[in-house]
C-alpha cells in the first residue's frame, strides 16, 4: 500500500441480538462503527468502509479505514471481541477471491422521466454482475467468476410498515474471483470503496489469495 490502511473486526456470536441488529440495521451499525472516531469528519478524512458478515457460529463487523479506530468507548460485553486494528495490504497474487455487498444502480438520464438525476437500483441479477464488471473495468480488476446474492437490510431511519416492522431493503452480496489488470487502481478501489451509499455499510471491497 502506498499509504497506511487498516483492519479491525469487531465478533458476536451469530445468534446474539448484536449480530442480529449489526446484520439487519445498518443504520444502527453505522453509528457502532463511527463510535470508533472522534467525530463524523475524522470518519469521513479516515475513509472509513464496513461490513458486517456472518461466518459460521459468528458475526464479524469489519472496518477498514486510514486512520486506526478507537473502541475504548465501547461497552464492555463488546470490546472483549475487538480484533485488530491491523495493518492491511492487498496479497500480491494476480488472481483473487473477493467479496463486495454493494448498492447497483443507475443514475437516470431520460429526460422524459420524472426521476432524471435519481439513481435506480437495478435489480436483475445478470445486470448487477454486469454493472461490477463495468465497475472493474475502472477500478483495475476483471471480474473471472462471479455470484449475485440478494442480501435483505434495514434503515432504521426510515418510516415503518403499517404492522410496525421495519421496511425491507434489497442490496448485492458479490462473492467470486478477479484477476488483477492494474494494481494501482485496484488498492484505489480498495481505499475508497465501490458503489454509492458507504456510510451505510457498502463498497467494501475484501480480496484474499485463493484458497488451494
Amino acid at each position: 500500500m502506498s499509504a497506511p490502511l487498516f483492519i479491525a473486526a469487531l465478533r458476536f456470536a451469530a445468534d446474539s441480538d448484536a449480530a442480529v441488529t449489526a446484520f439487519l440495521d445498518f443504520r444502527m451499525t453505522h453509528r457502532l462503527v463511527y463510535s470508533g472516531f472522534a467525530t463524523k469528519e475524522a470518519a469521513t478524512r479516515a475513509r472509513v468502509l464496513f461490513r458486517f458478515d456472518l461466518e459460521g457460529e459468528f458475526g464479524f463487523l469489519y472496518v477498514q479505514s486510514s486512520e486506526p479506530p478507537d473502541w475504548s468507548g465501547l461497552p464492555r460485553s463488546i470490546a472483549g471481541n475487538v480484533v485488530g486494528p491491523l495493518p492491511m495490504a492487498i496479497p500480491q497474487e494476480d488472481r483473487l477471491q473477493f467479496r463486495l455487498l454493494a448498492k447497483p444502480s443507475y443514475r437516470v438520464g431520460n429526460r422524459d422521466d420524472e426521476r432524471i438525476g435519481k439513481r435506480s437500483t437495478i435489480s436483475d441479477p445478470a445486470k448487477q454482475i454486469e454493472w461490477l464488471r463495468r465497475k472493474g473495468a475502472t477500478c483495475g480488476f476483471e471480474v473471472e467468476d462471479c455470484l449475485a446474492s440478494d442480501r435483505i437490510w434495514h434503515d432504521s431511519g426510515k418510516a415503518r410498515l403499517p404492522n410496525g416492522e421495519l421496511m425491507p431493503l434489497h442490496a448485492v452480496q458479490f462473492d467470486g474471483i478477479l484477476r488483477v489488470a492494474d494494481r494501482e487502481k485496484l488498492e484505489a478501489a480498495v481505499r475508497s470503496g465501490i458503489g454509492p451509499q458507504k456510510a451505510f455499510g457498502f463498497g467494501l471491497l475484501s480480496l484474499a489469495a485463493l484458497r488451494e
